[in-house]
């Protein structure tokens, strides 16, 4: 009977001492999801791009911890769409948004806004636990129920414009209240408030969506930026270079802030631009075209994804990748189950980036912007730019577009303007915009109620 309890006992002590050390390791927290968006930033103005010019060690960082998606792609090459679709993981154009924010509309019912029925990375992600902030650009949609604050965001601080003074910002808002800006420069203000938002939530997972105006016009920089940049002889180049700079500079705060909380291990970091530089001066590398543009120049953005001890580091990564699957990819990321009933066009990415996948995560990518399409199948390219007869690429010899090859391969263009119509098909049209003969011809009076928030 002696013998019996003793044994009990020992049994209970190996249980305790167990139970003990099961507790004593927490279970592994969600990853945070970090996006940093840049507004206008050209192909070849970061260094993991080639550019000399312009310094970007921040960002550059993130290439050399994470990888480099060297096709990555946006859905559209003007600000306001682009930032629909990877808000949404859907081409925007399936929810009408195929032009900037613009006084005509297809009907006088017509609000600017993609549907509020249509979730966001925001809307998933909370829905999985995390904490949500927005900080930035917000250009998605005029009427107050469009504020970040009601589509999934728990905080927002911010503008809503399509651009805003650095110095001097017209509307800046905290949640659904006017706000002050508290540093001089806006790009640095943005910096602060991500800063702060990761030390007040850096106990939980978060979703911070860092969304820089910059480079953007109007072309404003500060003064000891451009001092440092002053052998540019080109003023408005020169400002540029000081906006990215920085921009690079308040990135590396944020990095420097998950680093110092113990978060970078456990941060899911994407990194690219809304579209490609245009008259901001924004350089685009050996690419073609520019913003406003379906030539590689306008789409083709600087694109990095860094998650530490999850992702290689260091690597490139050659298939087309999408902003459209930054959704899908932190939700996995996060832990969720991705629907068929959310009619995603974006993808997991993280099957490809690690390698366990080696197939490409899209077969075929499409753009339609207005009066332009475009498509990329297998390698070629069809362009219509605007104004202009359709145009056929070998992109994947000749990724500058510099050889129109339609009349050597004209069955290939004819298949793939095929495909090109066969998805366009299925898409409502522009719902408002600056485009009359495409988005509509009730112009609203733009003091109406809803231009604003």
């Amino acid at each position: 009977m002696k013998h019996s309890v003793f044994i009990q006992l020992a049994e209970l002590a190996t249980l305790t001492a167990f139970a003990s050390s099961v507790w004593a390791e927490p279970l592994e927290r969600k990853p945070n999801i970090l996006i940093i968006l840049a507004d206008d930033l050209g192909f070849g103005d970061v260094g993991f791009n080639g550019s000399v010019e312009t310094p970007t060690p921040y960002i550059d960082s993130l290439a050399k911890n994470g990888i480099v998606c060297r096709n990555g792609y946006v859905s559209c090459s003007v600000c306001a769409p682009s930032r629909a679709g990877l808000l949404s993981g859907r081409y925007q154009n399936r929810l009408g948004f195929e032009d900037n924010p613009g006084p005509f509309r297809q009907s006088t019912d017509t609000k600017l806004g993609f549907p509020l029925e249509q979730k966001t990375i925001a809307d998933r992600l909370k829905t999985l636990g995390y904490t949500t902030g927005m900080i930035g650009k917000q250009h998605d949609g005029t009427a107050p129920e469009y504020n970040p604050i009601h589509r999934g965001f728990d905080e927002f601080y911010g503008f809503n414009n399509g651009a805003s003074s650095y110095f001097e910002p017209g509307k800046l808002v905290r949640g659904l209240e006017p706000a002050t800006m508290q540093e001089a420069y806006l790009t640095d203000d943005f910096g602060r408030e991500a800063v702060d938002f990761i030390q007040r939530h850096k106990n939980n997972p978060f979703f911070l969506y860092v969304a820089f105006n910059a480079p953007h016009g109007p072309m404003q920089a500060r003064k000891d930026h451009l001092e440092k940049f002053k052998h540019i002889k080109d003023a408005k180049r020169r400002a540029c270079v000081a906006m990215i700079y920085s921009m690079d500079e308040n990135i590396g705060r944020i990095l420097s802030e998950l680093r110092k909380n113990r978060l970078e291990e456990n941060t899911l970091i994407f990194f690219l631009s809304d579209n490609g530089g245009g008259d901001n001066m924004s350089y685009n590398g050996p690419l073609h075209g520019e913003k406003g543009e379906l030539y590689d120049g306008g789409t083709h953005v600087p694109f990095a994804v860094q998650w530490k001890g999850k992702l290689p580091a260091g690597k490139e990564y050659e298939h087309p990748v999408i902003s459209l699957d930054i959704l899908p990819t932190a939700v996995a990321a996060a832990g969720g189950t991705i629907s068929n009933e959310w009619k995603l066009d974006g993808v997991n990415l993280l099957p490809y980036l690690t390698g366990q996948t080696q197939e490409p995560p899209h077969e075929t990518l499409y753009w339609r912007f207005l009066s332009q399409q475009a498509i990329r199948f297998s390698g070629w390219k069809l362009v219509t730019p605007k104004g202009s007869d359709t145009e056929l690429y070998k992109i994947a010899d000749d990724p500058n577009e510099t050889r129109n090859v339609i009349k050597e391969s004209p069955e290939v263009a004819e298949r793939l303007q095929k495909q090109f119509d066969t998805w366009a098909a299925e898409l409502p049209p522009p719902q408002w915009g600056w485009q009359p003969a495409y988005c509509g011809k009730v112009r609203i009076d733009p003091k109406s109620p809803d231009k604003d928030w």
